[in-house]
């Protein structure tokens, strides 16, 4: 088990080098700057996430702007997990897309899906992150945001607002010290050359997901001989999220082309051996339009807009649908949505695996005139996007402006021509000042390229354009980071990790994350129902009270209607009127029991459906509770004194569930 995170246990001749490194600064003022005596370190620290048994954290202190000699100092926490088994292998930095360190689940990536026991494993906050100090965050242009989307403003009163915000937040940076431009791609690859040799580890092989992708691609330029390979999980080049006009309509073909294709995807892989199945194209048509064209990358990025002119076609109608009629939402935070919302809705939805399979159902119903099948997806793409911080992410795709990726495909049938989220990332690179880099050139390393169909369609592989040795494997609805939803994204990383050189396929069905995409047949709108269950308060527990003690009370009275009817009939007794009363149990719990299957099933095959409303075949069974209801007539008739009160309290709840039902299942308000 390698534990090099200590300074005994560095090589001597890093030692002797720095001992050197030290000696020149002093001696030679005027030929090594002040900042050349690095002044970086590691120091054990509490921990800021859960981490294994045996795990040990610490910082890394690095100056914000290293050309500074009095630079303030960035602290970034780091996480070490070692490795099970000790082989001497290289060990994994693993870096997260977005997020703070504290929200990436250490346990579940290192121990329980198990990417390398045999290494290392190293997790470390970016600079200007969450848990990072200090952290790029600007509340004030992120409400600023939230504002524009609440009161329906002007695009152009909005940007200017929002770019206000922006310049405070520059001024402020400003007086502490340091500006945005010191929070780049390159300058956290540097970062992580200091991590790995302040460590002591001769090389390690880099992991990065969604937007961290572009730190990962400057860190061989930064640190020519310290990465020996590069992973990339769901990675989001230039500016963050699909969210272009075009990029978002490419990735919609992708997910609405699910519809009804048997079997998913199989993996496209470059460079690696031909997956069974992989040469019929007929199931991936933005791939098989791809694949058929004559111009090379140029024609790719033509044949995924031509294939994705469906899915424009309805993301403008629906654009214009709520630009005639804005769609005002309840909850937390009051929207305002149109057009502008829509894009942004869209763009965090794309990003969750269950989410966007409910997509095209939404935007279909949007265009038909039902915006309310849009309250559910607005809450949770706004948070995601509003209240995520997405500062730094912003900054990083300022820095990387002009690397391939950050153009993505465009339509003119996709209006607006830019969109909110677009303008507002333009704003951010213009008020903050950030200047960009110079694209790196070819990466000659071997490397992993794990991404989703939408993210290929919407970036036209940009990461595969950059990496000419990279094996790429795609996964049908998997969302913004594979490993996370798709146990065979996992088994293909492990598997990668193992021996890059003999990697040749997932020893698994690929299609394995795969949500299945909402078909209109299959569930029928309740904005009522939806409301409640994704409230994010339990609401769902608490809608489902009511039939569920409806149903224990209809198999308790089954049950004892049974009995009593057996008993009956052994003694001889005629049991004609006996079996009038079992109508109002026996259909009760009937329909108890075929509801919850029927939600069971839909919530294990096709998730995405309670987004929407509810299964189809619930309102069908409504017909069932109404022939129990029907059925107290002959309980009524056949009352005595003793038991009305009983066949009162029966009655109350038979009514009430049928209520229920028409409210919510049948969506009657």
């Amino acid at each position: 088990m390698q534990r090099i995170d200590r300074h005994r246990r560095r090589p001597v001749a890093t030692a002797v080098l720095a001992v050197a490194a030290i000696a020149a600064g002093l001696l030679l003022p005027g030929v090594v700057p002040a900042a050349a005596v690095v002044r970086t370190a590691v120091e054990p620290a509490e921990c800021v996430v859960d981490v294994p048994g045996g795990a040990r954290c610490g910082e890394l202190t690095v100056p914000i702007t290293r050309a500074v000699a009095d630079s303030p100092i960035a602290t970034l926490p780091y996480a070490i997990v070692p490795a099970a088994l000790d082989t001497g292998r290289s060990p994994i930095v693993y870096l997260a897309g977005g997020v703070p360190l504290s929200d990436v689940d250490v346990r579940a990536i290192s121990a329980d899906r198990g990417l390398a026991a045999d290494r290392d494993v190293i997790f470390v906050e970016r600079r200007g992150g969450g848990d990072a100090k200090p952290s790029l965050g600007c509340p004030a242009a992120v409400e600023a945001l939230a504002d524009t989307l609440g009161a329906g403003a002007e695009r152009a009163a909005a940007l200017e607002a929002i770019g206000e915000a922006f310049g405070t937040c520059a001024a402020t940076w400003q007086e502490e010290g340091f500006s945005a431009n010191d929070f780049g791609a390159t300058q956290s690859a540097s970062d992580l050359r200091s991590l790995r040799e302040q460590l002591g580890y001769a090389r390690w092989t880099i992991m990065a997901v969604g937007t961290s992708a572009n730190v990962a691609l400057a860190a061989p330029a930064a640190d020519p001989d310290g990465v020996d390979a590069i992973v990339l999980d769901g990675p989001d080049l230039g500016v963050p999220g699909i969210v272009s006009a075009g990029g978002l309509a490419a990735a919609l073909a992708s997910v609405d082309a699910r519809r009804g294709a048997a079997g998913g995807w199989s993996p496209a892989r470059d460079g690696a051996a031909t997956a069974p199945g992989e040469e019929d194209h007929a199931s991936r048509p933005v791939e098989a339009a791809a694949a058929a064209s004559e111009s090379g990358a140029a024609g790719t990025g033509a044949a995924v807009l031509d294939a994705a002119a469906d899915s424009a076609a309805v993301l403008a109608d629906a654009s214009a649908t709520l630009d005639r009629h804005p769609r005002e939402t309840d909850g937390a935070r009051t929207l305002t949505i149109g057009p502008d919302a829509l894009y942004l809705i869209v763009s965090g939805a794309l990003s969750d695996a269950t989410a966007q399979a409910a997509l095209p159902f939404v935007l279909d119903s949007v265009a038909a005139g039902h915006s309310e099948a849009l309250d559910a997806l607005a809450a949770w793409s706004v948070n995601s996007i509003v209240e995520g911080e997405p500062v730094q992410d912003w900054v990083l795709g300022c820095s990387t402006a002009g690397w391939p990726g950050t153009t993505e495909p465009t339509d003119e049938a996709a209006p607006p021509s830019t969109t909110l989220l677009q303008d507002v990332a333009g704003t951010a690179c213009t008020s903050l000042g950030v200047a960009p880099t110079p694209p790196p050139g070819p990466i000659g390393l071997p490397a992993f390229v794990v991404s989703a169909p939408e993210q290929d369609a919407a970036a036209d592989g940009a990461a595969t354009s950059i990496l000419p040795r990279a094996i790429s494997a795609s996964f049908p609805g998997a969302g913004s980071v594979p490993t996370a939803t798709s146990g065979c994204a996992v088994i293909a990383v492990r598997g990668w990790l193992t021996e890059p050189s003999a990697y040749r396929a997932a020893l698994c069905a690929v299609d394995d994350a795969a949500v299945s995409v909402v078909q209109q047949a299959d569930v029928a709108a309740s904005p009522r129902w939806v409301q409640q269950g994704t409230d994010g308060t339990g609401g769902l527990w608490l809608l489902l009270a009511l039939p569920l003690v409806f149903g224990i009370v209809a198999l308790a009275w089954s049950i004892a209607w049974a009995y009593r009817l057996i008993a009956q009939a052994l003694r001889h007794d005629p049991v004609q009127a006996g079996l009038r009363l079992g109508v109002a149990p026996v259909f009760g719990a009937s329909w108890a029991i075929a509801s919850a299957v029927t939600l069971l099933r839909s919530a294990d095959y096709s998730p995405a459906t309670h987004l929407l409303g509810v299964p189809a075949a619930l309102p069908w069974l409504s017909i069932v509770l109404l022939v129990s209801c029907i059925g107290l007539v002959p309980v009524w008739q056949g009352a005595h004194r003793g038991s009305r009160l009983r066949i009162v309290a029966l009655s109350v709840l038979w009514a009430a569930t049928a209520a229920w039902t028409a409210v919510f299942v049948l969506a009657w308000w």
